[in-house]
């Protein structure tokens, strides 16, 4: 039931990563497996609060609160989450469907008190059957799992991983601004290739001249003649 599910995480957490992000991205950061020359001079890194100082130091990176990811369900809560409705398609459709029919009888106003009940079940029995269907469900990270660095274009969210004992991938979007302060990928392309051998391509700056350019030539193209 629904109520099994209360405080409930699944031992393997899956979330739920776009292909392409997928194919470039590292799906986890194992900061504990560093050796001693990578490590700039710091304490070897055993624990979560051992990565998340290091991260501070070598990426440009921030550590939202309240991310909103997406995750898998597992098996356990799609099961606990089909008994719900069950439940409610068993037990309280038909209680609801019959108030209804006496309510009917009995006034117009209890007919439509009966009615918003029973359409109120319904919807609930479709919301858990969708749910479950979708296999999916959005997640809120906390601020003392997470980080989050520019890389390649993307905006990439890590959160720790209790199982892992490293830190996954649980989000990658496109920056959507370029000239934010925290989309700039300098340190943190410099700290892939230091830590993990990874190579990551130097994505060009939009500047503000270049966009003024832009709009300038774009405004001279609407004019119908030259001067």
């Amino acid at each position: 039931m629904k109520s099994d599910l209360k405080g409930y995480t699944p031992i393997n957490v899956e979330y739920v990563i776009e292909e392409e992000a997928k194919e470039v991205f590292p799906l986890s950061l194992d900061f504990s497996s560093l050796e001693e020359e990578k490590l700039n001079g710091e304490k070897p890194i055993t624990n979560k609060r051992d990565a998340l100082k290091f991260i501070g130091k070598v990426f440009t990176a921030t550590f939202p609160d309240n991310e909103l990811v997406t995750r898998k369900l597992d098996d356990f809560e799609k099961q606990n989450i089909r008994e719900e409705y069950c439940t409610l398609e068993e037990n309280d459709v038909p209680k609801r469907k019959l108030e209804l029919e006496i309510a009917i009888e009995r006034a117009k106003k209890m007919k439509k008190d009966a009615e918003e009940a029973y359409a109120s079940v319904l919807m609930e029995v479709a919301k858990y059957a969708a749910e479950v269907k979708l296999g999916t469900i959005d997640v809120r990270l906390k601020a003392k799992d997470t980080f989050c660095i520019a890389l390649a274009g993307y905006y990439l969210v890590y959160s720790w991983g209790n199982t892992k004992e490293c830190f996954v991938l649980a989000k990658a979007y496109e920056i959507p601004d370029r000239t934010e302060l925290w989309a700039n990928e300098e340190k943190n392309r410099k700290a892939m290739k230091e830590l993990f051998g990874l190579d990551f391509a130097e994505m060009e700056l939009i500047s503000d001249t270049s966009q003024e350019e832009n709009i300038d030539d774009t405004e001279d193209d609407d004019l119908p003649f030259g001067e």
